[in-house]
């Protein structure tokens, strides 16, 4: 059996000490960075030359204003990962983070805007049209309160957003003015896009026209599904 020297047993021992604190440091250093989340921008579901009432060129170039707000999206979460908490300017780290929620806002939005519109419209059914037909008392009625909410907002800017609220169990009609402002406690369901980007190529000022063509252009199946996930929450 080999005897090792006492001093030799303290060296080691030291050493081992030592590497345990660069591992524990170097660990803490790992977890202190912030991993960015990088966002992809969905493609469109339908053909956007055969979408009736809303033209192929509108669409394309809507979408790529969409794609814009992903890109700027992952830039803001980019800045915010390299950004020191502890000495951030307090107005520039405000501005950053009312960007985030309003870029935020828009690329979900959009999402749930082109995942609404077909080239071969359907009616709701199952779950989701008991439900409308439970609040609003009508198909009819539901229509009318979302179109006339779209035309209120002729000022080229907004939303018009149809969400599930788990807190009161029903479906319900709210207008953003803006991309900051979405329906708290509330998953979106269906959202038509009233800025001047979404219709001003094929209608100009005429929004009333635009709201026309988004009603017929209607596809639920996306917010059925969304309905359903609702419903287990």
């Amino acid at each position: 059996m080999t005897v090792l020297p006492r001093r030799s047993l303290a060296a080691g021992a030291g050493l081992l000490v030592g590497a345990m604190a660069l591992g524990a440091r170097a660990q803490q250093q790992i977890a202190s960075v912030a991993v960015s989340p990088k966002i992809t921008a969905k493609p469109l579901t339908f053909n956007p030359d055969k979408v009736k009432g809303l033209s192929a060129d509108l669409l394309r170039g809507h979408h790529g204003h969409y794609a814009d707000q992903v890109k700027r999206l992952n830039a803001i979460h980019e800045e915010l990962t390299k950004l020191d908490f502890a000495n951030a300017e307090p107005a520039k780290l405000a501005e950053l983070k009312r960007e985030e929620l309003a870029t935020h806002n828009a690329t979900v939005l959009h999402e749930l805007y082109f995942d609404g519109i077909g080239e071969a419209p359907i009616p709701p059914s199952g779950l989701l049209a008991q439900a409308m037909a439970r609040d609003y008392g009508s198909m009819d009625r539901w229509k009318a309160e979302f179109a006339a909410s779209g035309r209120s907002l002729a000022s080229g800017t907004g939303w018009v957003i149809m969400a599930y609220s788990a807190r009161d169990k029903r479906i319900s009609t709210f207008v953003a003015s803006d991309d900051s402002m979405t329906p708290a406690s509330a998953l979106p369901l269906l959202a038509m896009d009233m800025s001047e980007h979404a219709y001003g190529a094929d209608y100009g000022k005429e929004t009333a026209k635009y709201v026309d063509a988004f009603m017929a252009a209607i596809k639920w199946t996306n917010a059925e599904r969304l309905y359903r996930e609702a419903m287990r929450v």
